[in-house]
This record gives C-alpha cells, sequence and structure tokens, in this order.
C-alpha cells in the first residue's frame, strides 16, 4: 500500500524524525498509512453512527425511540465527533504545520477536553441521573434536578477553558514546531484525567443506586456495560499517558490511544440505540406491539410515557340481529348510552319530566398518576 494513503509530507516528517533524535534522543514514527486508514475508517464509523442518530430524530415520536432520549444522543454524537478531531490533532495523526491545527489550545484543549471528552462524560452521566430520576422517583426526565446538573457540569468546564485559555502556552498546552507536534502541560493533563475519573465515578454511583430499579428494556444494564467498558479505556489511557508522555512519537500507541476511545464511545451509542432503531426500520408496528405489551406486563407505561389504551390486542364484540354476537364491528361510541320518555303536556298545569335509563354508569376518577417521563 505504501505511502499512496498517507496525508503527510515526507520532507516534514522525515524533518521530525531528524529534530526528535537530535533534540530528545526519540524514535519518532512518521505519520503514514496507519494514521491515514485509521483517519478513514473513524470518519466512517462516526459517519453510519450520525446517519442512525439523525434517523432517530425523524422518528423520535416513535415510543421505543423517543424513551431512549434521542436529543441526548444527538448531542453525544456532536460532541464526540468534535472530541475526534482534537485527537487527531492531539495523538500527532495529522500535519499540523502551515494549517489552523496549529492552534493547540482551540483543538487540543477545548474540542478534545472541555467539549469532547469531558462533555461527552458529563451527558451520560446526565442520562444515568435521569434513568435513576425516572425509574426509582418517578420525576420527569427533564425535571428542574436534571437542569441543575447540567448547570454545575458547564460552569465547571467554563471555569477550566476560561483559565487554561488565559495562562500562557508554557503552563497549558504549546506547539513545538520542529516536532509539529502539541505537548500538553502534565499539571493540565492532571486535572482533566482526574476530572474524568470523578464523573465517571459518580456515575458508577447512579449505577449502584439504580441496581434494583425494575425497567422494561435494560436500561440499568446498558449503564453498568457503560461503565465498565469506560473504567478499562481510561486506566489504559491513564496509564499510557503517563507511562509513555512521547507516546505520540509511537504509530502503535497513539492509534491505539484514539481507537480505544471512540471504538468504546460508538459501542456503547449503539448498545443503546441499536434495537429500536433496527426495529423500527423493519418491524416497525409488529415491534411496537411487543414493545408496548411488555409494557403493560410490567406495568411501566407512565415511566416510559406511554398511553397503551388501544393497543391491549382484544378484538371489539357487537351483538347480531338475531341475539348472537359477532367479532370485528366497529367500536360503539364511548359516550354512555341514554334514552328518555318525550315530554308531555299531562292533563293539569304539572310537568312531568322524563325519565333517564343509563345504560352505562360512569367510570370512576382516575387516581392521580406520577409524573410522566418526558424523554429528551
Amino acid at each position: 500500500m505504501g505511502n499512496s494513503v498517507s496525508f503527510a509530507d515526507p520532507q516534514i516528517e522525515q524533518a521530525r524524525v531528524t529534530a526528535a533524535a537530535t533534540l530528545l534522543q526519540k524514535h519518532l514514527d512518521p505519520r503514514g498509512p496507519a494514521d491515514a486508514i485509521l483517519i478513514i475508517v473513524l470518519t466512517t464509523v462516526y459517519a453510519v453512527t450520525s446517519t442512525a442518530v439523525v434517523y432517530m430524530l425523524f422518528h423520535r415520536n416513535y415510543p421505543p425511540i423517543r424513551c431512549k432520549s434521542p436529543l441526548l444522543l444527538a448531542a453525544i454524537v456532536v460532541c464526540s465527533m468534535v472530541w475526534l478531531v482534537g485527537d487527531l490533532q492531539s495523538n500527532g495523526h495529522v500535519q499540523l504545520q502551515g494549517t489552523a491545527l496549529e492552534n493547540c489550545k482551540a483543538f487540543g484543549l477545548w474540542m478534545r477536553i472541555v467539549l469532547g471528552v469531558l462533555t461527552v462524560s458529563a451527558l451520560w452521566a446526565v442520562r444515568a441521573y435521569g434513568v435513576l430520576r425516572v425509574f426509582r422517583s418517578s420525576k420527569p426526565f427533564s425535571g428542574r434536578g436534571m437542569y441543575v446538573l447540567l448547570c454545575l457540569f458547564f460552569v465547571h468546564f467554563a471555569v477550566f477553558g476560561i483559565v487554561t485559555q488565559a495562562l500562557g502556552p508554557s503552563k497549558t498546552m504549546s506547539y513545538v514546531r520542529p516536532l509539529d507536534v502539541c505537548n500538553l502541560s502534565p499539571k493540565v493533563l492532571t486535572v482533566s484525567l482526574t476530572t474524568i475519573w470523578v464523573i465517571w465515578a459518580g456515575v458508577v454511583v447512579l449505577s449502584w443506586m439504580a441496581r434494583n430499579i425494575k425497567t422494561s428494556f435494560s436500561e440499568t444494564r446498558e449503564t453498568v456495560f457503560g461503565c465498565i467498558v469506560v473504567f478499562a479505556i481510561l486506566t489504559c489511557v491513564t496509564a499510557t499517558m503517563y507511562a509513555a508522555p512521547y507516546y505520540p512519537f509511537s504509530v502503535r500507541l497513539r492509534v491505539m490511544s484514539t481507537v480505544v476511545d471512540h471504538v468504546a464511545t460508538n459501542s456503547y451509542l449503539w448498545l443503546v440505540m441499536a434495537k429500536p432503531v433496527f426495529n423500527c426500520m423493519f418491524c416497525r408496528e409488529q415491534y411496537l406491539d411487543r414493545w408496548m405489551a411488555t409494557l403493560i406486563e410490567d406495568g411501566l407505561e407512565l415511566q416510559y410515557d406511554v398511553d397503551c389504551g388501544g393497543r391491549d390486542n382484544t378484538t371489539t364484540v357487537c351483538p347480531t340481529e338475531d341475539g348472537h354476537s359477532q367479532p370485528g364491528c366497529s367500536t360503539p361510541d364511548p359516550c354512555p348510552a341514554y334514552s328518555a320518555e318525550p315530554l308531555t303536556a299531562p292533563a293539569g298545569n304539572a310537568i312531568s319530566w322524563p325519565t333517564l335509563h343509563i345504560s352505562h354508569p360512569p367510570p370512576p376518577l382516575p387516581a392521580k398518576a406520577p409524573a410522566r417521563a418526558r424523554f429528551w
């Protein structure tokens, strides 16, 4: 395959190899086919994932899709793609020299860290908290507590980004021209990784609190699976960044670092949305009937914000003229039927009021139901 799929300039790459050997006595693997293939594969993966999320948004009123919070998943996908751009720049997969990618703070700090990995982690934490609200407290998914949590994340990330932007490049992230890479300060790295660990530790706590909650479609198991995958990746990435601070110089380490981040992110997304999207495409009504039947059996219609009335798979039976029953006729008028004797003018001045014969008693007033989920 050679360098035919490489996006790098051979002269710049040779200069980088020489500079690394001269200045740092380190071996540097030049950018080549492995980096180009990585870019193509991950771009294709995100194109497929984005198409599925756009499909979810167009069909967000389909109950099995609505309960997966399609707007929140769309936000996660957008932030993950921003994170990918930052990873490609910071991990040394693309040429920086002579391009806008030389701005290490814009791509490495804001896109990779603040708007990327931190925001993606925060959105997954918000979803885990929302599941706990809906199924444990019978509260709406989008309530005051959710907005308070989002505001706390937003303020923390904004302060982090503004402070790092105000500090000098040598204290945060700087561009090293001879090596054509961005150098991240150890202090910023420590703060970033600590924040990520704290967020996912919070997700673990929420998952533990939700361990005995009854759901119909494995929401708590999805969160547990996500925590296992993320903690495995966090351990791997943290060890790599501290044990091999020059990992962008190694083609194996930089490819591994980027791949595990984004394969894990997309795996978690597809775990959540694959089943409703597939069934909405290929067996929409049949799956909806089975889905609602499961809700009725579990008694969780209100938690999933679904009205199962009219989908109880019963057959309307109406009497025929000979007194027998005939299935499949039209549904009778839901209003109570009554008959009344006509008003007559009897002898004298007294008025005889009609007698009402109620054939169906009025239904009892329903009990106060818990708040519906109102998923995003």
